[in-house]
């Protein structure tokens, strides 16, 4: 014989809300903070606001092999919650040229890692619109002083690395028919470069100062950063997925002059 608890009655008119997850390194970590002046998750949560709980799933340090092992252990089944969107946000930890740090990845594993993710039996279970989101560019000036500081030997990013980087993530995201954003040449077009030129943010260049306005620290987005991201982000939404734009998502519970009352 089983016995019912109030809190299984509870339960049981629990209504969740579907999920916008995000996942990534220590760029998506620090997405939620708004001290700098803009935060790109507090946006993204106040346009879907009583639509979609939006999730902050950054794991600083991180590259695609440490999430890809600890995937299933975050990732919600439906039964918890229906995820409508995952965005992936990785590179700038894999693309470390130093091939005896533990946060380097290969090429070939970082896009096989993403694969893996995608085509994961706990993502198919959801279906979620998937976003690929590109490493930004670096800027060598800024990283290299870092790196100085930190007692490294060499500079353990490079622009160019980082350019593979982002190629592989837009040649998955359309090998998948998935939708790709390009923030690597969005910063790149923002700091004036032009294919063919020596890349902007190499030590073979001078500084660019539209870097030092979008990278704090030559790898770590600053407000304005996160700003372009946002743009890039809610503009690929609304040209691939233009009926799951907020204002095309119903709100969960009615408004609040529709709202229930005790004395109803």
């Amino acid at each position: 014989m089983s016995h019912s608890s109030p809190a299984d009655a509870l339960a049981g008119d629990l209504v969740t809300f579907d999920q916008f997850i995000l996942l990534g390194d220590s760029i998506t970590q620090g997405a939620s903070n708004q001290d700098s002046g803009f935060g790109f998750v507090p946006a993204l949560a106040h346009d879907y606001a009583r639509r979609l709980d939006v999730i902050n799933r950054g794991f600083s340090g991180y590259n695609t092999a440490n999430i890809r092992l600890i995937y299933p252990q975050f990732f919600p089944p439906p039964h918890l919650a229906h995820v409508r969107f995952l965005l992936l946000f990785f590179g700038a930890n894999d693309s470390i040229i130093d091939q005896t740090s533990r946060q380097h990845v290969s090429i070939d594993e970082f896009k096989a890692n993403i694969e893996h993710i995608v085509n994961h039996p706990v993502t198919r279970l959801q279906n979620p619109n998937i976003i690929i989101v590109t490493p930004p560019p670096i800027c060598e000036h800024q990283q290299s002083q870092l790196d100085i500081e930190k007692g490294f030997p060499f500079l353990r990013r490079r622009a160019e690395n980082t350019r593979k980087y982002a190629e592989v993530c837009l040649d998955v995201a359309r090998r998948m028919n998935l939708v790709g954003v390009d923030i690597w040449s969005t910063f790149m077009r923002e700091a004036g470069w032009k294919e063919g030129q020596v890349l902007e943010g190499s030590l073979e260049t001078q500084k660019n100062e539209v870097f030092q306005r979008l990278l704090y620290d030559g790898l770590h987005l600053s407000a304005d950063g996160y700003r372009l991201l946002y743009r890039e982000v809610t503009d690929a939404i609304r040209q691939n997925f233009p009926d799951q734009t907020p204002e095309k998502l119903p709100i969960i519970f009615s408004e609040w002059n529709n709202a229930p009352r005790y004395d109803d």
